[in-house]
């Protein structure tokens, strides 16, 4: 998948065949110090155990820079020597730097903890009273602090910041959580930049992440680099007229009906990834109307999203469980084919499948917001159209 600043399609095969091949996503300049040892953290992030040349190849930076941001990054115990096959390795020291994320789904608030390989290593949950900014937010602190103090003192030393996907007030959440390192995104952003950092996107690195939730939301990756629109209100699709009735995505696809269902659920301590079993008679009549508007609906915004957009596969999900995900994709499948037995509907729409990440999707790209902020190429940036100098 493509890093830094600049989009090298040939560096989506590193992982399955084992070959850096040679891009240009780092630059010789003498002040860009920062960008190059970020897209070299990046590179060693993606790939495991790499010599001094295959990061060369990979970044299009000289040898002897290479050799001297390797000798930056180990100071900092970023990275470390990994051993296997001639001459020295690198690879990613994860418990070099720490980042948390915050998710706050209807009124219950999770705070997680990853390394920079992005495992988890620490998560806590706390439950309002309810879903309105005023209860929320003491426990954002609260689930916060959590799992910091699970983290341990020696290693929380070590964390880079908090990462929050919210639609509330960035300058009272801010507030709360001083003095932590906050960053605040959209949930719609933080989830397509969960995907694209660790999940499993397109080898064009276009795609998108709808979200389900009291709204629906998506976050648009155009070749490795986040859309964000006019004021930054790219990806509001649940605005468009969907269906014969011509209703509202947001309206139709919204989860309202099945929130009593779900927050039992999630009270319980109920599996992410099973839901629907523990249903009973009216939960699941519940359902089933949903999955009957919502996959309807969705397919017109899925056609408008690919005939403007044509991105590499679409991402449906958010914080609801798996299996009610799945369930919703096998349901749009079949709407999707007897859809395009028209001999007016478009035929290349791309796949819809669950999101990566599942429930988490939000939660994890959020504990990778700190991390974009001081240490990897931040996939936000607009592209740089002029491309980079190899060495």
């Amino acid at each position: 998948m493509p890093f830094g600043k600049d989009y090298h399609p040939r560096i989506v095969g590193m992982r399955e065949r084992g070959a850096p091949l040679r891009g240009s996503a780092g630059r010789n300049l003498v002040h860009a110090a920062d960008h190059n040892a970020r897209v070299t953290l990046e590179a060693l992030r993606r790939g495991e155990g790499l010599t001094r040349l295959q990061l060369a190849d990979v970044t299009g930076l000289s040898a002897p820079g290479i050799t001297n941001i390797i000798r930056r990054l180990e100071e900092q115990g970023l990275i470390r020597a990994v051993s296997g096959g001639r001459g020295a390795r690198f690879g990613i020291e994860g418990d070099g730097a720490y980042g948390m994320g915050v998710d706050v789904d209807s009124r219950f608030v999770t705070a997680a903890i990853v390394d920079l390989k992005g495992r988890i290593v620490a998560r806590a949950r706390r439950d309002a009273a309810s879903a309105e900014v005023d209860d929320v937010l003491p426990q954002m602190r609260a689930a916060a602090d959590a799992a910091l103090a699970a983290l341990g003192p020696a290693r929380a030393e070590r964390l880079a910041g908090v990462g929050i996907g919210t639609p509330f007030d960035a300058a009272r959440i801010i507030e709360v959580l001083a003095p932590y390192s906050v960053h605040v995104e959209r949930s719609s952003v933080a989830a397509a930049l969960g995907e694209r950092l660790l999940g499993d996107p397109p080898p064009d690195g276009s795609f998108v992440q709808v979200l389900f939730g009291r709204e629906v939301r998506a976050g648009l990756m155009i070749r490795g680099h986040l859309f964000h629109g006019v004021s930054d209100r790219a990806g509001r699709i649940g605005q468009m007229r969907t269906g014969e009735d011509g209703e509202l995505l947001e309206d139709a696809a919204a989860i309202t009906e099945l929130r009593p269902w779900l927050d039992r659920h999630i009270e319980s301590g109920g599996d992410p990834d099973r839901f629907l079993p523990a249903l009973d008679r009216e939960g699941r009549d519940a359902v089933e109307r949903w999955l009957g508007r919502a996959a309807g609906h969705f397919a017109d915004a899925a056609i408008a999203i690919s005939g403007f957009l044509a991105p590499g596969r679409i991402y449906v999900g958010g914080r609801l469980p798996r299996d009610l995900v799945e369930l919703f994709a096998t349901r749009f499948a079949a709407i999707r084919m007897a859809r395009m037995t028209g001999p007016t509907q478009p035929q290349w729409l791309p796949d819809i499948v669950p999101a990566t990440l599942g429930p988490d999707c939000v939660l994890l790209g959020a504990a990778m917001l700190p991390f974009l902020g001081t240490l990897l190429p931040d996939p936000r940036d607009p592209p740089d159209v002029g491309g980079g100098s190899g060495g």
